[in-house]
């Protein structure tokens, strides 16, 4: 059962993994963010190239159609004011009153300043293969970020006096003709826009929208931990120790009830012991019954002991008393609690002690209960002459407990669980000794409570083996640890 503290855990963890999910969802947000926030400032500066592209074709077209009439032919022409001079000269004045860059450039340029870098000459090329008409990019250029912007120009009617046929005439400003037609590629308005305003108003959006989004995932965090404090936390804390109160009553009760019965029950045995003792020679039904009475004061008496142990455990209120331990007297003890139960049985009841099996310290008390609810349990489950053997000894520095049986075995699917509460496999023999489940329970739990350790091994059909390792330290080593005057 989970207690405050537990539930305190599992709601910071809760909020630990809410923050993780945030910073994640932050990560994938900044991360698709970046890319809208690139493709938004590409189709910005595309449109304000093309609004500036659309303007130099304008410009060029004014000149072309001013030039085309008679009137302007005669006083324009001799001056050289043709249109493709004219927007030249406007697109370089626009450059080098901004930080723009416009101009015109051609694959076979009649002056250097008409010559394509590698962008633009690729650019030339796709319109001469395709139906593209105009190519642009993101990049850097002298390490800024700008938009370059590259629209093709066809040759018109107006262009051919001097770009037209026939080829390899002098045109009449001198320069060569290269025999173009009508729609050919003559050349194309190269146009470059640093994106230093975009990408500043980008980011100035960027930040107010970074800005709300963690104003919103803080009022979404606290709403969460209000809720769940509020409406999960609170609650579970108000079950869980009510449960644990009730729980806590149960145990006292179970406690004080299974105390008032042991005293009862001792006084049976022990009286039972008494007239066996003073009528040892009788072989009259009164000693037969005697016997059932102490047999049956002795499993009663098991099962209170589990009872009070179990109680004590759950309550958190069962203590350890250390003391000098003689495993040969915790042996006669747990003998003296088996055998009646064994004789009535008809099974044989064995023990044995290691030789070398030093005196410890421990809970003697503790390792005798280890030792009653293993041989009972396996005596529970071990049919008529049969076998149960119970061995101590010592290794590396642990009390070994192994109790072996000849019984009916434990089913596979049950064999992790025969530590749980309440687990116990089903005999009809064994039915007449009662048990309900507790004492492997207990064992478990006494052995965890020393730091040690317990496991069974089974086959069905041929017997169980039980072995628990308790690390305690031998009476030399536990003195050698105390201070000397």
């Amino acid at each position: 059962m989970y207690g405050k503290r537990d539930i305190e855990k599992i709601f910071f963890r809760f909020l630990l993994l809410a923050v993780l999910a945030g910073v994640l969802v932050l990560c994938l947000y900044l991360i698709w963010l970046n890319q809208t926030t690139r493709g938004e400032n590409e189709r910005r500066a595309l449109a304000e190239a093309r609004t500036l592209n659309t303007e130099v074709d304008a410009v060029w077209d004014y000149i072309d159609s001013i030039q085309s009439t008679e009137q302007n032919m005669d006083t324009k022409l001799p001056n050289g004011v043709y249109c493709v001079v004219a927007a030249k000269n406007i697109a370089r004045r626009f450059s080098e009153e901004s930080d723009y860059s416009i101009r015109y450039v051609r694959n076979a340029p009649r002056n250097k300043d008409d010559e394509p870098d590698e962008f633009e000459a690729e650019a030339l090329r796709t319109f001469e293969i395709s139906d593209q008409t105009e190519v642009y990019a993101l990049m850097e250029n002298d390490g800024r970020p700008v938009f370059r912007y590259v629209s093709e120009l066809k040759m018109e009617r107006s262009c051919l006096d001097c770009h037209g046929e026939p080829a390899g005439e002098k045109d009449v400003k001198g320069y060569i003709k290269e025999g173009m037609g009508m729609e050919d590629v003559g050349g194309a308005v190269s146009i470059v826009m640093p994106m230093d305003t975009i990408t500043e108003e980008a980011n100035r959006d960027l930040t107010g929208t970074l800005i709300f989004f963690f104003i919103l995932m803080a009022a979404v965090g606290i709403i969460l931990i209000v809720a769940m404090r509020k409406l999960v936390t609170k609650p579970i804390i108000s079950t869980t120790n009510q449960m644990m109160h009730e729980l806590e009553e149960q145990s006292r009760f179970l406690a004080i009830v299974s105390h008032e019965l042991k005293t009862p029950l001792s006084a049976i045995i022990a009286f039972s012991d008494l007239w066996e003792a003073e009528h040892s020679e009788s072989t009259s039904k009164e000693m037969t019954y005697v016997k059932e009475v102490k047999a049956n004061g002795q499993t009663l008496l098991s099962l209170v002991n589990n009872l009070l142990d179990a109680a004590k455990l759950d309550s958190g209120a069962f203590s350890l008393d250390y003391d000098e331990i003689d495993v040969y007297d915790v042996v006669n003890s747990v003998r003296s609690s088996i055998d009646p139960l064994a004789k009535k049985k008809n099974v044989v009841f064995e023990t044995f002690v290691e030789p070398d099996t030093p005196i410890v310290m421990g809970d003697a008390d503790v390792l005798r209960r280890i030792a009653v609810n293993l041989a009972s349990n396996a005596l529970r489950y071990t049919d008529s002459e049969g076998n149960v053997r119970l061995s101590i000894g010592y290794e590396n520095g642990c009390i070994v407990i192994q109790v072996s049986d000849t019984g009916i075995g434990i089913p596979n699917d049950l064999l992790p669980h025969v530590f749980d509460r309440f687990v116990s496999a089903t005999n009809t023999e064994s039915s007449s000794l009662g048990g309900v489940g507790l004492g492997l329970y207990i064992v478990k739990s006494f052995a965890d409570l020393m730091g040690g350790s317990v496991e069974a091994k089974s086959e069905m059909g041929k017997g169980s083996t039980f072995v628990v390792r308790l690390p305690l330290p031998t009476f030399e080593e536990a003195e050698g640890d105390l201070p000397h005057d």
